[in-house]
């Protein structure tokens, strides 16, 4: 680790770009800059310029299923070099608030700034001076409950539980009037002098909210595509808030293009897949049993009816239906006994249980990409699959043979009910036909193909919910891939081993 004393961010000859199927949108092309350490800058330019992009690569928040920016030259935080991977050493020195706050909507105002400390390995009872410090100790137990500038105090306390080196802001005065703003500019700066070591960098249009409190301005200038740094009191001119186009120059051909997003989005399939075996031991352990316990309680009800539904109805129609008018019915019913319990009931539990869960939580993870909380989770140095995945595929794993035996009992009591109305079956003339040649294997089959089902709808429902989204017709985009993938794989688990076992 480099000296407090020497310069935070060191651009060298340093050129970004983004990829397009067009070529490279040029955004800034041989920057030789030094940012002093304990500065506190405003960061200014045109809209679309790269200010934010610059940002998320400092933050370590670069989208790994996309083309990721070109970066030439240097990039150095205290010495570290600074590339899309961004490096493990910086983790815990940066932190971010970014323009969405990432609030994590799940948790209370307190917990949120409880989870960023023990993400930092700080004890969680500074939760409480940290949101005093922001003007918190009274707020709303919930973030929905909060208005949009408490909502920004609670990003600047939570940002702050982790102690960084480098504080990142991206418009954190964005929708507020000019005194809440000015309010957060100042307590953005008495956080910032409370910390000889600290760095602060603020992306803003509102340059009026950080007058007299900014050291320097540092400023994009689109049409130079560079970097400069300006004195406290700099006024862009109107020209230079107007938003331009970039040089776009010469880039990889559009099928190149094409085939390295393809390649991104297959790679990203099979780290997902590692993922969740790597983490599979619980990182937040209340949180995995919370989820194991919404997958079985929320579907357990309406598997169940359906469950019965099919019990009773292929009952009352093998019965009713017999061609030999009342004969070899402990027959019929050990056949419908058998389908019921090996086959036909787990298989629509998987499509039932599907429906139920992964829309819900698809959405649940679409909303959180959308909204910056999973790169707010990146940000605190917690891996979105510890606290994600990991819950998910708990959850679905556990809850789906379960949900799946609510089913079986529901329609084999459906399916007594029917024996004994069309027929009149006593409960063990019933029972000795229905269970007669269910043995312990189909168990086992079904517990396989139950549990394979949950793991594979977990994965696929984490894949496609925290992908990139842009908008809010991606998060239902995604949530109907997930339902349709998820109850193809349900399907296609259920007849590959039905077939393998009993073919």
């Amino acid at each position: 680790m480099s000296e407090q004393h020497g310069p935070a961010l060191v651009f060298r000859k340093f050129g970004l770009a983004h990829r397009r199927p067009d070529g490279e949108d040029v955004l800034l092309a041989d920057v030789d800059l030094e940012l002093p350490t304990h500065g506190f800058y405003a960061f200014v330019g045109a809209s679309g310029g790269g200010k934010s992009s610059l940002l998320r690569i400092l933050a370590g928040l670069v989208e790994t299923r996309e083309p990721a920016p070109k970066m030439s030259g240097e990039l150095l935080a205290w010495g570290e070099p600074v590339t899309e991977e961004h490096p493990e050493s910086l983790r815990d020195q940066v932190a971010a608030i970014l323009q969405d706050e990432g609030l994590l909507d799940e948790l209370t105002t307190r917990e949120n700034v409880e989870l960023a400390l023990r993400a930092a390995d700080r004890s969680p009872k500074l939760a409480a001076g940290l949101l005093a410090q922001v003007g918190l100790e009274h707020a709303p137990a919930r973030p929905a409950q909060l208005s949009g500038g408490m909502r920004k105090r609670l990003a600047v306390a939570r940002a702050l539980a982790q102690s960084p080196r480098l504080l990142l802001c991206d418009e954190p005065t964005a929708g507020l009037d000019a005194e809440a703003a000015r309010t957060i500019a100042k307590l953005l700066r008495e956080a910032h002098d409370q910390d000889a070591q600290r760095t602060t960098l603020v992306i803003t249009h509102d340059l009026d909210a950080f007058a007299g409190i900014a050291d320097g301005v540092l400023v994009l200038d689109r049409q130079q595509r560079t970097l400069r740094l300006e004195r406290r009191d700099y006024q862009p001119s109107p020209a230079e808030n107007v938003r331009r186009s970039g040089a776009v120059q010469a880039g990889e051909p559009a099928a190149v293009h094409a085939l390295r997003r393809l390649l991104l989005r297959l790679a990203a399939i099979g780290e997902t897949v590692m993922e969740s075996l790597r983490r599979l031991p619980p990182f937040e352990l209340g949180l995995v049993l919370r989820t194991v316990a919404r997958c079985v309680c929320e579907p357990i009800l309406f598997v169940a009816i359906a469950g019965a539904v099919i019990g009773g109805l292929s009952t009352f129609f093998a019965l009713k239906n017999n061609p030999v008018h009342g004969g070899f019915e402990s027959s019929l019913l050990t056949g419908t006994g058998k389908v019921a319990t090996a086959v036909l009931v787990p298989l629509l539990t998987g499509f039932f249980f599907t429906a139920r869960m992964v829309a819900g939580a698809a959405a649940r993870l679409g909303t959180m990409k959308r909204t910056n909380q999973i790169a707010a989770l990146q940000t605190m140095g917690i891996r979105p699959a510890d606290y994600l995945l990991t819950p998910l595929v708990w959850g679905m794993v556990v809850a789906m043979p379960l949900v799946t035996l609510a089913g079986v009992v529901a329609a084999s009591a459906a399916g007594f009910l029917a024996a004994r109305v069309v027929s009149g079956f006593t409960t063990v003339g019933w029972a000795t036909a229905w269970f007669a040649s269910v043995d312990p294997r189909d168990m086992l089959v079904v517990l396989a193909k139950t549990t394979l089902s949950g793991y594979l709808i977990a994965v696929t429902c984490y894949h496609l919910g925290t992908g990139p989204k842009r908008s809010g017709a991606e998060v239902g985009e995604a949530v109907n891939r997930a339902i349709v993938v998820g109850m193809a794989l349900v399907l296609a688990v259920h007849a590959g081993l039905t077939f393998l076992v009993y073919a």
